[in-house]
Formats: structure tokens, sequence, C-alpha cells
């Protein structure tokens, strides 16, 4: 799939945390055949402190296909954190934000607490649902 091979492109060993998000919204500005606006999704999640030493960033898109199932291209940025530090979690689909969901994504907690900390892993990957 052309998408995420474009993902799957990105230098992400070498790049901080707005240069990935911005890599992914130009991703996801790529429109699909046979796919309507309203059914092609993100959705951002951070997962907050849980005793770990580690916290995940995730940028999803998910769009259906031909077999009404799901396709979910999948972008999880795990940091090492310092576990004193309070960072909640946090889980919300595009549809669920007025305005530009970027913009959402740059303003919220998650992003504004990791965008300067050092990534230690970055995975790019596809599956369904």
């Amino acid at each position: 799939m052309e998408i995420l091979e474009l993902l799957k492109g990105i230098k992400r060993e070498k790049m901080n945390l707005v240069e990935l998000v911005n890599a992914f919204e130009k991703m996801c500005k790529i429109k699909i055949n046979g796919v309507d606006e309203e059914e092609d999704m993100i959705l951002f999640e951070v997962e907050g402190f849980s005793g770990k030493s580690w916290t995940c960033f995730s940028l999803v898109r998910q769009f259906p296909n031909e077999d009404e199932e799901y396709i979910q291209l999948h972008l999880d940025i795990r940091y090492k954190i310092d576990t004193r530090n309070n960072l909640p979690s946090e889980s919300i689909w595009s549809e669920e934000v007025s305005g530009n969901f970027f913009d959402y994504i740059r303003n919220s907690e998650g992003y504004l607490f990791l965008k300067d900390k050092q990534i230690i892993k970055v995975d790019v990957f596809m599956d369904e649902t």
C-alpha cells in the first residue's frame, strides 16, 4: 500500500515528535480511492504512566477496506520517561474534535510534554480489524 510505504519511508530514528506528527499529517492528506472523507478517521492516543518507565504516543489512520473491515496505519512513538512526572492517558478520534485535529494534537498535554523528550523507538505498521 502506497501510503504505508510513504509513512515507512520517513527517517523516523532521526526525527523528533514535531517532525513525525507533521509527516503523519501529510500522509493523512493523501486521498484513498473509494473511501469517503467521513470514513477516513484518525485516532490519537497517549499512554499515561502506569508504573512503567516508558510511555507511548500513537497516531492511527483508519479507513474501511472492501470486506467492510478496517485498515489501520499506525505510528507508535515510545519514550523513556521519569515516572515521577504525571502524564494522563488520552484517547480521542478525529470525529470527536471540531476544527483541525492536528491542531488539537499539537495543543494536547501529551504532545506538549513529550515534544522535547528523547524518542527511544518508533514503529510504523499496518493491520486490519
